[in-house]
């Protein structure tokens, strides 16, 4: 995997000429004061030269040992003997510049002015190749991080498509058996329409646009076609009252959020009841956040501890995994025969995923 552009180190040309450029100017400033040390400054600025193009003999040796990923005292060794190597190079070519232009009355010439010259170069090439590696060790730490989360968020994606994907079978072997009594009670009118809502609800609710959120107007949309489908099993007895700010239409929620809470409510509480009930839900807003309550009148529990089906904990899930802690999702049975599921989330508003390509490639236009 590559790292994003963001991410991306400059290139070793960009590193080069900059590093190289600041020297020189540092050594430029360094010399202004003493305009009498103009013979000092040449030697300096033939120095910067003369290491500048070294260090390009030197970026071979350094970026093979980094591509042949070699151990760390290999490294050691040949790039301490490789900057010596360059610095006697460097100190022949300083003391032959210094003994032909600027100390020519030298009367005598000594070996280990060659030696003694090498030192600052191969200080200087050894300072440098130490950067190369070091920038070189923090760019692949970079993007071996970047790996990381990328493999992070492919298993983040992976689980949230598991969770949207159980949701079906489980409403679908619900249904499934409803329709099942109705045939057997031979009532195929019913029955009919039940499929018929059925294959509306499927659908709906298949057509995957690839996210797992959606717009609340769908889910509301969904929920409805949901609802229609036990009406026509439960008629009368259950009754629905919805309340949803026209304004939070457009706000992102998890897909199939509603439906699991609703036929939570509607198949273990006001079916269960021999008058039915009534399924409350509500959508509002409460400062940052969007907040959403569905409530429904459920046969005492006397006691029973209540426990969380597929559906709820589906929807606990996929809230942690969406929001972190940004969200809370709470079910209070304090009442004793009413249910509250509360749902908050961070209020925003859903952006198809067309929109949100389309948004990227304007943003690399302009740039």
């Amino acid at each position: 995997m590559r790292i994003s552009e963001e991410q991306r180190l400059p290139s070793f040309w960009q590193v080069q000429a900059g590093g190289w450029t600041v020297y020189f100017i540092l050594e430029l400033l360094s010399f202004l004061p003493s305009k009498e040390l103009r013979g000092e400054l040449l030697y300096h600025l033939v120095f910067l030269v003369v290491c500048f193009l070294s260090s390009f003999v030197q970026h071979i040796v350094c970026r093979r040992l980094w591509r042949q990923q070699a151990p760390w005292s290999r490294i050691i060794r040949v790039v301490a003997l490789s900057c010596y190597s360059l610095g006697l190079v460097c100190g022949t070519v300083l003391l032959w510049l210094e003994a032909k232009f600027m100390m020519p009355s030298w009367e005598k010439f000594e070996w280990y002015y060659i030696f003694a010259n090498a030192l600052s170069p191969t200080f200087v090439l050894a300072l440098w190749s130490a950067l190369y590696f070091g920038i070189k060790f923090y760019g692949a730490q970079a993007e071996e991080r970047a790996r990381l989360l990328h493999l992070e968020s492919l298993v983040h994606e992976a689980e949230l498509k598991a969770l949207q994907y159980q949701i079906h079978p489980h409403f679908l072997f619900n249904t499934l058996n409803s329709i099942s009594t109705l045939v057997y009670e031979r009532d195929t009118a019913t029955a009919n329409r039940m499929i018929a809502r059925l294959a509306d609800f499927l659908r709906a609710t298949l057509d995957d646009n690839g996210t797992y959120e959606s717009p609340l107007r769908d889910e509301l949309d969904i929920t409805r076609l949901y609802l229609e489908i036990e009406k026509t099993r439960l008629g009368e007895r259950l009754i629905v009252i919805e309340e949803t700010d026209s304004s939070l239409l457009e706000s992102g929620v998890p897909r199939l959020l509603l439906q699991p809470l609703v036929e939570n409510a509607v198949r273990h509480g006001i079916a269960k009841r021999r008058d039915g009930g009534e399924l409350f839900i509500k959508a509002s807003r409460d400062g940052d956040d969007l907040v959403i309550h569905v409530r429904n009148e459920l046969t005492p529990l006397n006691g029973k501890p209540c426990t969380y089906g597929i559906g709820l904990t589906n929807i606990r899930t996929r809230l942690q995994q969406l929001y972190g802690d940004a969200h809370r999702f709470t079910i209070d049975f304090s009442a004793g025969d009413i249910c509250k599921v509360t749902i908050r989330i961070p209020l925003h508003t859903y952006i198809a995923p067309a929109e949100v390509a389309g948004v990227r490639v304007q943003e690399n236009r302009t740039q």
